[in-house]
């Protein structure tokens, strides 16, 4: 019997088919990369742009709550100084405590506000404020605009995926699962394109990839270049709620980064933006997390 949000999660996991990742397994650590690509730069440029505009546009209208950066930020790139002891330190984090999501949302008072950033305040004080959160959000981005997709798609006769969608990396499921266990909030994964965000709860996704007949007709999972090679769930946004639209697009301009041994490496940054938040959506994420902490599974989406 489901008694607690972890059990639901737990149930929802035991489904996930070993073919798409085998929880029984320990995980593998990976090693490090020995060197950046643009591509790679680019798309940590769009993501941090992404997180910082989710960030914004929830901490000006939730008046009520306290919306807290989290995740870790990786500001050393391969081919530098210092990148193969960061990036063994955060495999020995994802073997502690899991994958961290972005964001994390308190009601307001419930914990003393340190300031807006805690992604660096240490294990022990952390084990203490994470499980107060209401929830999560892991933030991700994709290089498209979803309106003019859909349109594109419903002329196009030979699109390979008929859908936009949340992405999800199939090796994040075990250190997200073990984030989960250990604080307990509920988690919500936004997807933000450069028109529009979305947000879909984490346990809808488990259903979704556990259940067979969903494969290559709402999610499929797919190897991409952007992504280092790493296998990638694609998972049709319209099983998401719309969170927002962007009324004011980002500006984007180009930087260089001269590495330890001489390679420059140009990519592109964004700045600015607004993300216009869709209310009910916002109040049915935020009731639902509610519902989710007291044990009510009863949700709608």
């Amino acid at each position: 019997m489901k008694e607690s949000y972890l059990d639901y999660i737990n149930e929802l996991a035991s489904g996930i088919p070993k073919s798409i990742v085998d929880l029984s397994q320990p995980r593998r650590r990976s090693k490090p990369p020995s060197q950046a690509f643009s591509q790679f730069a680019i798309h940590r440029e769009q993501g941090d742009w992404a997180e910082m505009l989710v960030t914004q546009a929830l901490s000006s209208i939730l008046t009520d709550f306290d919306v807290i950066k989290y995740g870790k930020t990786d500001t050393v790139m391969a081919g530098e100084a210092g990148f193969k002891e960061f990036y063994n330190r955060y495999q020995d984090e994802l073997d502690s405590i899991g994958k961290r999501p972005d964001i994390l949302i308190f009601r307001k008072g419930v914990i003393p506000k340190l300031s807006d950033d805690i992604s660096d305040v240490d294990f022990k004080q952390l084990g203490e404020i994470v499980p107060l959160a209401l929830a999560g959000f892991e933030i991700r981005s994709s290089s498209f605009l979803s309106k003019k997709y859909k349109t594109a798609q419903q002329k196009s006769t030979t699109q390979k995926r008929t859908f936009l969608s949340f992405t999800p990396k199939v090796e994040d499921l075990m250190v997200v699962l073990k984030w989960i266990t250990i604080y307990r909030v509920p988690l919500y994964y936004v997807q933000v394109f450069f028109d529009a965000a979305y947000i879909i709860p984490f346990h809808k996704i488990l259903k979704i990839i556990s259940n067979p007949a969903n494969k290559n007709r709402l999610f499929t999972i797919e190897t991409s270049e952007k992504n280092q090679q790493k296998r990638t769930i694609h998972l049709d946004i319209g099983q998401g709620l719309h969170l927002g639209d962007i009324s004011l697009p980002p500006e984007h301009y180009s930087a260089v980064k001269a590495l330890d041994r001489g390679r420059l490496l140009y990519y592109v940054k964004f700045k600015g933006a607004k993300l216009e938040l869709n209310h009910e959506t916002l109040d049915w994420v935020l009731d639902n997390a509610r519902r989710l902490a007291q044990g009510n599974f009863s949700d709608t989406l």
